[in-house]
């Protein structure tokens, strides 16, 4: 558990599946592992994986989840206010179209993390617009990905 003192196990989504398996080659990197070895002692029932099914998977879990957290972009204001008028819409549209509009405007605001997938679309849709900047995104964390 040194390895990652700093785990804040409320941030755990409430459903997010943990594992106690003790003998799984992957138990050092696995988020499903991590959260496990962080559960206080007032929390009785946590979502665990059965024992059994992790037997069955014979050493290849489908649901190994990297405990690397991963840098996610915190809103791309300065994308769309650098943008040239007559392309705001076409960029403006064109996420809309991939993500949703109340997705869009949560992640436009920050309000929502942007994966790395989702930055690199930004990026190359802002590129394919001319517009070049030294940074797209207002902010970034670290995060854990608990897909």
């Amino acid at each position: 558990m040194t390895k990652h003192a700093s785990f804040d196990y409320s941030k755990v989504p409430f459903q997010f599946g943990l594992c106690a398996a003790t003998d799984c080659p992957n138990s050092d990197t696995c988020l499903r592992r991590t959260a496990y070895d962080h559960v206080p002692a007032n929390v009785f029932f946590p979502p665990t994986l059965h024992q059994r099914a992790i037997e069955a998977m014979a050493g290849k879990c489908k649901y190994y989840r990297s405990n690397q957290k991963i840098r996610y972009a915190k809103g791309f204001l300065r994308t769309t206010e650098a943008l040239a008028v007559n392309m705001s819409g076409k960029f403006r549209y064109t996420l809309i179209g991939r993500w949703g509009i109340r997705r869009f405007y949560q992640k436009r605001k920050g309000e929502t993390l942007l994966s790395p997938a989702e930055q690199e679309e930004v990026v190359a849709l802002a590129k394919l617009l001319n517009l070049r900047l030294d940074d797209y995104f207002d902010a970034y964390v670290e995060e854990y990905d608990w897909g």
